[in-house]
């Protein structure tokens, strides 16, 4: 309960102001948009809302015959059959591989949402160097050679483009079973905060995205190797469909959000922990963050960290 009146107690400061603050500030129509990890998931439900806006939609992922299938999807959702929707086969985790993919593109790339990962959850001492490996790979390398390609090819095209990152709550709050996985989202956040100053030298907007659990084919792999005490802690998340994430998504970049987060633990993680990243709103961030700090150290030390020590000592 006390957690919950924490959190009231600026809910209404935070709905009252919304409006305010608050203003469409990009339109995806007419753009050409990159999707990375677009095959399934939040960047499939990604392509299909952005297409509904009117963007022309390039779709990227290891595998072509879910791309085939997941490009009849975007283009079926698409405002005017004049909208370009197509998709590019290419491993992007490398510099190579993601240059070759924007190279690839049918003009110059306006916007890209980075949401090609996974995570391999377990515990840190049953895990492996190649898990760790794979990790670096497919979470943060992915991230990086993307936005190096598509920031180089913006500059080159002066547009004044944005990069959007998929990071994770995990990015913000480290948790049992997740030492393959949440490192590589704090480092996106870190390579985030350093593109959001760095590219404004070329006008480029950065944007990052702290989701939680997401409903996805690629959670069900995870679920094979994540322990049962993970599973008891993320109980309480009950999680949210790709095409709700992408909506959440979606809005904050249109509102030139530079922390996009949705659901109330995101939230709190968001105000807790932000450092010098930008808010949604410095009032209520403001107002918002003693309490929020309070909350997100209860959450960890009486739930989280109460449920591990419960485990060892049952072990």
């Amino acid at each position: 309960m006390w957690l919950i009146a924490c959190v009231c107690s600026v809910v209404a400061l935070v709905c009252a102001t919304a409006f305010v603050f608050y203003r469409k500030s990009w339109d995806p129509k007419g753009k050409y948009v990159l999707v990375t990890g677009g095959s399934q998931g939040l960047g499939l439900a990604l392509g299909k809302l952005l297409a509904s806006r009117g963007a022309h939609v390039i779709l990227c992922s290891r595998t072509e015959s879910k791309l085939q299938s997941a490009t009849q999807e975007v283009m079926a959702t698409r405002l005017s059959s004049s909208q370009h929707v197509s998709y590019v086969v290419a491993d992007v985790s490398s510099f190579g591989g993601a240059s070759a993919a924007v190279s690839q593109c049918p003009a110059p790339i306006d916007a890209v949402f980075c949401c090609a990962g996974g995570a391999k959850p377990g515990y840190y001492l049953e895990q492996t160097e190649q898990d760790f490996q794979e990790g670096l790979r497919l979470d943060y390398w992915t991230a990086l050679a993307t936005s190096h390609a598509v920031a180089k090819s913006m500059k080159q095209h002066q547009k004044r483009g944005k990069i959007v990152f998929v990071s994770s709550v995990l990015g913000m709050m480290g948790m049992v079973g997740y030492a393959q996985y949440s490192p590589m989202k704090f480092a996106i956040r870190g390579l985030a905060e350093c593109l959001r100053s760095e590219l404004l030298l070329y006008s480029i907007d950065v944007h990052i995205y702290f989701p939680a659990t997401i409903l996805t084919p690629g959670l069900e792999v995870e679920n094979q190797t994540k322990p049962e005490l993970t599973k008891q802690i993320e109980g309480t998340d009950e999680g949210q469909t790709p095409a709700q994430c992408a909506a959440h998504l979606l809005r904050g970049v249109e509102r030139n959000e530079y922390s996009i987060t949705d659901g109330l633990i995101g939230w709190l993680f968001r105000i807790s922990s932000g450092g010098s990243a930008p808010g949604s709103n410095v009032w209520v961030d403001s107002l918002a963050m003693l309490p929020a700090r309070w909350a997100a150290i209860g959450w960890r030390r009486f739930f989280a960290d109460s449920a591990v020590l419960q485990h060892a000592r049952k072990a």
